[in-house]
């Protein structure tokens, strides 16, 4: 399995370590990955301004 390293700026940590705490999502890696994956075609969209 090929991996790409992902750098999360410290301005955003406490976010995340949030999220990761009421969800019960384990690893920063695991967070970016459900979000790419449930919410980056919608990301997509939005920045292209479609709906």
């Amino acid at each position: 399995m090929k991996q790409k390293r992902v750098v999360l700026d410290e301005k955003y940590i406490p976010k995340a370590e949030q999220i990761i705490d009421e969800t019960g999502i384990s690893t920063f890696s695991q967070l970016f990955t459900i979000l790419l994956v449930n919410y980056g075609d919608v990301l997509v969209k939005s920045l292209k301004g479609e709906q």
